[in-house]
């Protein structure tokens, strides 16, 4: 499909790493490739997957990549970009030459050096807190399905530690997330930045997810500052919230 809507006219594509709804880890190298033979220069939007999970931009072949610091426990507000050198670029504020020309304005000091010690503090530890969450998930999963809960766990099985979307069968994924907000747990039930969208969102129609699960999605974000005590909570709340 992606090859197919690329033609000799196409300048830029762009492919988020992993999805922020439901994890699925996309096969970035591949569609680099594809991109690349069609003459297309390549844009990843990382901002899921940067400080969760390895990403090498010289391996998947990667011409520009964006990400944001708030994704992996950095201040909000910041982000970076990448751009492979020899890629052109033209700038969309101009006035100074900050930024090598491509964004003027005096920088944020303060939050570029938090995001890069964020960063350096996840890349150092990360496959010790995908460990953790993977455990944190195993929890999860087992308890509800021990207690008899008609669900579907949606994403490959190549997904990013830490996005639980859970799709529960014949249920209201907008009653859930009330029902757990009483119980002071934060869920959603899509991505956080579309938050205020109460319809199925076109991730869960694009992988023809049935209606009868569709509608009683919800989304659990966890990290590796979340304890199996917590995990634990979350999965009687939820086991609550349906057996009601």
């Amino acid at each position: 499909t992606f090859k197919a809507a690329l033609s000799g006219e196409t300048n830029l594509a762009s492919i988020m790493l992993a999805n922020n709804e439901i994890g699925t880890i996309q096969p970035i190298h591949e569609l680099c490739r594809i991109a690349h033979e069609s003459g297309a220069v390549f844009h990843s939007d990382a901002v899921q997957a940067i400080g969760h999970i390895p990403v090498n931009v010289k391996e998947l072949g990667i011409d520009i990549l964006s990400a944001s610091a708030h994704k992996f426990h950095g201040p909000k507000g910041i982000g970076f970009i990448y751009v492979r050198k020899g890629t052109e670029l033209s700038s969309i504020i101009d006035g100074g030459s900050q930024e090598s020309g491509i964004r003027a304005g005096t920088e944020n000091i303060a939050s570029i050096a938090g995001m890069a010690a964020a960063l350096q503090e996840c890349c150092q530890n990360i496959d010790k807190n995908a460990e953790h969450i993977k455990t944190l998930e195993n929890i999860l999963i087992t308890m509800l399905k021990k207690a008899g809960i008609d669900f579907i766990r949606n994403g490959s099985v190549k997904r990013l530690p830490g996005i639980i979307s859970l799709s529960l069968k014949g249920m209201d994924g907008e009653a859930i997330l009330h029902r757990l907000d009483l119980m002071g747990i934060c869920v959603s039930t899509g991505s956080a930045c579309d938050s205020r969208n109460t319809q199925v969102s076109h991730v869960l129609k694009a992988i023809r997810l049935l209606p009868e699960y569709a509608k009683g999605t919800v989304r659990v974000s966890l990290c590796k500052n979340n304890t199996a005590a917590e995990i634990q909570k979350i999965a009687f709340a939820i086991i609550k919230a349906v057996q009601k």
